[in-house]
């Protein structure tokens, strides 16, 4: 995927989970992401969501409930209304993905993130 329509992308997905609990996802930014990931949460959900699911699981002290919980109402039902995709309750098995398989997870992503406009 080029580099540009990526960076839109992200910026999109960025601004909805912000639409869904600004507080949190500052204070995630602030707290967990930047300190220790090095770039935003939104960036790393995309690029490394193996880091991304490390370090909530640390924040949230191994709570996999609260991390899937997280990941599915700031990022995965927002990644599937920006790219005007019907979930079919599919949330919940890509929240599993997250936390059993980050990889796998990153290419759902980036299929979800390609249809984006």
């Amino acid at each position: 995927m080029p580099l540009k329509l990526l960076t839109k992308q992200l910026m999109k997905l960025d601004e909805h989970s912000k639409r869904v609990g600004l507080a949190l996802k500052l204070a995630l930014e602030e707290l967990v992401c930047k300190p220790n990931g090095g770039g935003g949460c939104t960036e790393l959900f995309v690029k490394n969501p193996g880091k991304l699911r490390d370090l909530l699981l640390e924040y949230y002290e191994g709570s996999v409930e609260s991390v899937k919980f997280l990941i599915k109402e700031m990022y995965i039902v927002p990644l599937f209304i920006l790219a005007e995709e019907k979930s079919y309750g599919r949330e919940d098995s890509l929240a599993e993905l997250f936390i059993k398989d980050p990889e796998a997870f990153k290419k759902e992503v980036e299929l979800l993130l390609e249809k984006i406009k």
